[in-house]
């Protein structure tokens, strides 16, 4: 998914015409980069379940075209809500804002793996 398509997809929440929040665009690439940044650990987590090397550092995007470099589960099921909530508080709609923040909370840790490890006592 790309920077576009998930703005695309989190405008769409809201109750009125794409056209209308045209403005909002120039953010999207602002948004994805926090968007990275929070989901860290759970891309971690991903990769560790997938026995994929794990990132060392935050990825960025650049530009609105470029692909987002997490797994795709994750970005598709999370992001769309992450960014919704700054889409609504640009709109002055708090509530809309916190309700979007706890679906892209909820669907984070929905779609982050559980590791299972062994525990070491330390006593």
């Amino acid at each position: 998914m790309t920077v576009m398509e998930c703005y695309e997809m989190a405008v769409g929440f809201l109750p009125e015409d794409k056209s209308d929040n045209a403005e909002m665009q120039k953010f999207m690439v602002k948004w994805c980069n926090q968007l990275l940044v929070e989901t860290f650990a759970n891309e971690n987590s991903y990769r560790r379940a997938e026995e994929l090397p794990e990132l060392s550092e935050v990825p960025k995007v650049e530009s609105q075209n470029e692909e987002i470099p997490y797994n795709e589960r994750l970005v598709r099921a999370a992001f769309p809500y992450g960014m919704a909530r700054w889409v609504f508080r640009e709109n002055d709609d708090i509530d809309g804002s916190r309700e979007y923040y706890t679906l892209y909370a909820a669907a984070a840790n929905d779609s982050t793996p559980v590791n299972l490890a062994e525990v070491q006592d330390v006593y």
